[in-house]
């Protein structure tokens, strides 16, 4: 990741510039939604998951399987209803998501059974 771009894409999110990320998401080549998705996984704003959840609809795998990493980190009990959404639709030679996407709950999981 560019040192320049994800410095902008954490300042976007610190000043909670959401018409502005929702703008350059549009307009995004694969790998900065890549980046975008790895700071939204990071940050704790309602917003940034939102924008997470909007990510699983993307075609590109990379952009996916970041989207799918962030989640499992955010750790958000509801993000498991998405993830196995996916993991239904995906065909099953896409090992690495598959993987991904059990990986991701088994962090919500760990994760939301600390918090109790």
């Amino acid at each position: 990741m560019s040192g320049k771009k994800q410095d902008k894409i954490a300042r976007l999110i610190k000043w909670r510039r959401w018409n502005k990320i929702n703008k350059e998401l549009a307009k995004a080549d694969s790998q900065t939604k890549v980046e975008f998705a790895a700071e939204f996984g990071n940050a704790t704003d309602e917003n940034t998951y939102n924008l997470l959840i909007s990510l699983l609809s993307e075609k590109d795998e990379e952009v996916l399987l970041q989207t799918i990493k962030s989640l499992g980190i955010r750790g958000r009990e509801n993000a498991k209803t998405h993830l196995q959404q996916l993991a239904a639709s995906l065909p099953k030679e896409k090992n690495v998501l598959h993987d991904a996407i059990k990986e991701s709950i088994a962090m919500i999981n760990k994760r939301v059974s600390q918090e109790r």
